[in-house]
């Protein structure tokens, strides 16, 4: 037996989605440059109270780069994955001050619970798909093809969506929560 049961959440009310999509795909040289401006728009909606969500560290050490002095000069504080601080230690950090922005990989996608106005924006940066060469998903790749199997809408394309689901999850925790998600990557 199956059931289907509905999201306790009034999503339409409680989160404003912003798709920027004439925005560059995301492999082209101008998409950092094009990503840095929309990422400052949607932080001044909201003074800060957000997470820049990535899908690699090494994109999230160049946006940090580009973002860095003009968060001071906004008087919002910047908490960088990778940079000493383990996620639960970040994660108090977050949530104590005010105006602050977050920038997270894989962890920071799920398993994160920021209730309340603290967290009322999340900005995807990049579809979450998966790294095709990690050896892993290579492996899973490989096998799908194997057995006459497509493995982007198969299995790439459904692993994204479930990413991508959860990293939406992160702002909505509660029924009084609301707030905006931005997407940055036009394929979506």
């Amino acid at each position: 037996q199956a059931l289907q049961v509905g999201s306790p959440f009034d999503y339409t009310r409680q989160v404003t989605l912003f798709i920027e999509s004439s925005m560059p795909n995301p492999n082209a040289g101008e998409f950092t440059e094009q990503a840095v401006e929309a990422i400052r728009k949607y932080l001044l909606k909201t003074e800060g109270r957000a997470f820049v969500l990535f899908t690699s560290y090494s994109m999230l050490r160049k946006f940090a780069g580009q973002l860095e002095g003009w968060l001071s000069q906004q008087r919002m504080e910047l908490l960088v994955q990778g940079e000493g601080m383990d996620r639960a230690t970040m994660l108090a950090h977050f949530k104590a001050l005010p105006r602050c922005v977050l920038l997270g990989t894989d962890s920071f996608w799920q398993g994160v619970d920021v209730p309340g106005e603290q967290l009322s924006n999340v900005i995807i940066v990049r579809l979450p798909f998966a790294v095709p060469s990690h050896p892993l998903i290579q492996g899973r790749i490989e096998h799908l093809k194997a057995e006459g199997i497509n493995p982007f809408y198969s299995y790439q394309v459904p692993m994204a969506i479930l990413k991508f689901k959860q990293g939406f999850g992160r702002l909505i925790r509660r029924q009084s929560d609301c707030g905006i998600v931005a997407v940055l990557d036009s394929r979506i």
